[in-house]
């Protein structure tokens, strides 16, 4: 099972109802195929950079998942076929692991005689 970066673009012509619906497609399709959702963002409308099927603004959604490599594949077609989707990138990430560092020691010093001598001095 890798860890995937999710990026895809819904119709802006779509109704809020319809947005939903087409979300929970891909999530369906994602546990349908053996993955899990580990998390999604809704970036909102966004006005693109260039007009794709002769639109110029969609809803951004950014989602993190858990998908075997044989079904991204599917994961594509499934974002070309199904209406409403613009584009779609995929990209696999590297889990990050969280590394344990060593606890650091104190040191305590221990007077010596020159910073004695240095303290009746002053």
């Amino acid at each position: 099972m890798n860890y995937y970066e999710v990026l895809y673009i819904v119709s802006a012509n779509l109704s809020d109802e319809e947005r939903a619906a087409l979300v929970s497609k891909f999530h369906e399709f994602v546990e349908r195929n053996g993955g899990s959702l580990r998390s999604e963002t809704e970036w909102g409308l966004k006005t693109l950079a260039y007009p794709i099927l002769k639109q110029d603004r969609g809803y951004y959604f950014l989602a993190y998942i858990n998908l075997p490599a044989s079904a991204v594949k599917d994961l594509y077609y499934f974002f070309r076929v199904t209406d409403g989707f613009l584009r779609a990138m995929v990209v696999k990430k590297e889990e990050k692991k969280v590394e344990s560092t060593p606890k650091e020691t104190e040191v305590k010093e221990e007077p010596t005689e020159q910073s004695e001598e240095v303290q009746e001095n002053v």
